[in-house]
């Protein structure tokens, strides 16, 4: 189930088709959950949670069942998430990998796809989760822990609109935007809903540390990436207000 809580969707899932069975259950011996989908097709892993990609490794082009630390997750993606914990996705397949080192990754973003690579058996995705002590916890939590369900009304529903005309009354008239350029046909017919995906159409940097002083510079104090800061910022990409950073 999807939630939503101030204005943010909550991902409660690790496969993009939402339809996850576990194979391989947490114990002292096996401190992860290994996780197919139902009908047992590769299906694409998205983030847990946001946060900033620790670690990559995506050159591993089968098993090897003989293989030892690291080694044995295959393809795999670390990330360090917003509160603290670390979350790693292995055994991807090969060349669906989709991070770098350095990277920050939206929850429910498409990271790779579930593979059988390094000391796997059959296609299915390692998850292994570590609290901010550096201890394994049991990922089961991350996947189906109760949240309380926010719903939409029209008393709670976030008004994006009004705090979009709040921030741009704090924003300078007197700096060159980054549209109206050479890139303006390709701006025009960008329909999509991610600032990610907006800057890279145009060849801008799209990393979350690029799109933290593009807030700084376009009147958005204390970026984090939350839905209205990156719906904002899409906004004035597309209408050719985003000023350069």
């Amino acid at each position: 189930m999807i939630y939503i809580e101030g204005g943010e969707t909550i991902v409660e899932h690790v496969l993009q088709t939402m339809d996850e069975v576990i194979s391989n259950e947490y114990d002292a011996n096996h401190q992860a959950l290994d996780i197919v989908s139902q009908n047992n097709t590769p299906s694409e892993v998205i983030a847990l949670e946001s946060g900033i990609v620790e670690n990559v490794v995506k050159n591993i082009t089968g098993t090897n069942h003989n293989s030892k630390g690291l080694d044995t997750y295959g393809n795999y993606v670390k990330i360090k998430q917003n509160d603290g914990k670390s979350t790693l996705y292995a055994h991807m397949k090969y060349g669906s990998v989709n991070a770098n080192i350095g990277d920050y990754v939206e929850k429910g973003a498409i990271i790779g796809t579930m593979g059988e690579t390094g000391n796997a058996y059959g296609k299915h995705l390692h998850l292994e989760i570590k609290n901010a002590n550096n201890v394994n916890e049991n990922p089961i939590k991350a996947l189906t822990e109760p949240k309380p369900e926010t719903p939409i009304t029209q008393n709670n529903q976030p008004n994006i609109e009004n705090k979009k005309e709040e921030i741009e009354k704090t924003i300078s008239q007197k700096e060159e935007p980054i549209t109206k350029t050479e890139n303006e046909n390709l701006l025009s017919n960008y329909s999509g809903s991610s600032i990610v995906d907006g800057l890279k159409n145009i060849n801008i940097d799209s990393s979350y540390n690029y799109r933290s002083m593009l807030a700084q510079k376009n009147g958005i104090q204390n970026y984090h990436g939350t839905y209205e800061q990156n719906i904002h910022l899409l906004n004035l990409l597309k209408s050719g207000k985003l000023k350069k950073a």
